[in-house]
Parts: structure tokens; C-alpha cells; sequence
């Protein structure tokens, strides 16, 4: 009987010794594919935004509230992220349907010669439509560096417009190092072209 009682305790200590090893290992495994699955899921959720928008600012070409609407497609799509953690929005020239973002308007603001309007998060929520068509020629409105009404919508040469964003998106556990990752998405259309009459 002693012997019986005496390998039950055995076999609960190499239970408990067990335990301890594998637990954080399955506690790691868990947060991990949490902070994946989240990670993913807002990588998906970007990139559809910023497709959402170059389409919208693909239809509308030209019009003086292009912009506006560019920003409101973004705003839209990006409601799981706060003001704070939509680091960029920018409308740019591109050369051709593979054009690529020119790095200044990634780091730095608007810029006339580079052809791209650059926005903050708090801009993308706070400006409003009178922002943008205050003026008729972009004097002075946050779309000014490249002015929808200067946009090529012609039949045989149209422009290409792209949309860049970025955003933070946070760790959810707060179990890994750093505040989380930083998630980049670009999109690249023609201006859909329209007939001058």
C-alpha cells in the first residue's frame, strides 16, 4: 500500500515538472498565433482600403473633390485603427500602373515637383469637403501639390493615380517587444478617361 502511495506522488511531481516545461511553451504558442491572426487580419483589412481608395480616385479623375473622396475611402475602410496609428496618407502621380511611391513623399510632406499630397491621420479625420473645394484652383487646400483639376483624364494619355498608406497596427497581447508593426500598402490605377465635349 505504502509502495502504491508512494508512486502516486511520484507520478503527480512528474506531472507538475511537466506541466511547468510545456506550459509556456503552449502560453507562447497561443499569444503568437493571436498577435498573427490580428496582424493578418489588419493587413488584409489595409489593403483593401487603399485598393477602395485608388478606385474611388481612379472614377473620379479630375474632380475638384477628388482628394476629399480619396480620404473618405481611407477613412472608412481604416476604423479599427486610431487617429494616432494612421501615420500617412498620400495621393500621388504615378509614372505607370507599376509606379512606385517616390520615397520623399514616404518621409517627408507634399511636394509639387514630386507630384503627391501627403495627410496625417488626424487630417484624413478631421478635413472636410469645403477644405478641398474652397478654392477652384488648389490655392491653399491640402491637395494643392498635385491639384485634381490638373489630373490627365484624356483619352489617349491618362494619369495614373496612386494611394500609399501606411499605419501602426498594435500588439494585441502585449506580450511581445515593441508597440507592434508597421504595415505599408500602395495601389496603382488609371484615371478612368472621359470624354471632353
Amino acid at each position: 500500500m505504502r509502495r502504491l502511495r508512494s508512486r502516486r506522488h511520484e507520478e503527480r511531481g512528474v506531472a507538475i515538472v511537466e506541466t511547468a516545461v510545456v506550459l509556456p511553451f503552449l502560453v507562447l504558442l497561443v499569444l503568437g498565433i493571436w498577435e498573427f491572426s490580428a496582424g493578418w487580419q489588419a493587413n488584409l483589412n489595409v489593403q483593401a482600403t487603399v485598393r477602395a481608395a485608388a478606385r474611388t480616385g481612379s472614377s473620379l479623375g479630375n474632380d475638384r473633390a477628388a482628394d476629399y473622396s480619396i480620404l473618405q475611402a481611407a477613412k472608412a475602410g481604416l476604423t479599427k485603427f486610431s487617429t494616432s496609428d494612421i501615420q500617412r496618407v498620400v495621393v500621388f502621380k504615378a509614372s505607370d500602373p507599376n509606379g512606385t511611391i517616390p520615397a520623399a513623399c514616404v518621409t517627408g510632406a507634399s511636394s509639387t515637383s514630386l507630384a503627391c499630397n501627403v495627410y496625417t491621420g488626424s487630417q484624413v479625420n478631421t478635413l472636410t469637403l469645403a477644405s478641398f473645394t474652397g478654392t477652384t484652383d488648389c490655392t491653399g487646400a491640402p491637395d494643392a501639390a498635385w491639384c485634381p483639376i490638373n489630373r490627365n483624364v484624356s483619352q489617349a494619355t491618362p494619369d495614373y493615380v496612386g494611394v500609399y498608406i501606411r499605419v501602426l497596427s498594435r500588439y494585441q497581447t502585449g506580450f511581445f517587444p515593441g508597440t507592434g508593426i508597421t504595415i505599408e500598402k500602395t495601389m496603382v490605377m488609371r484615371l478612368e478617361p472621359k470624354v471632353v465635349s
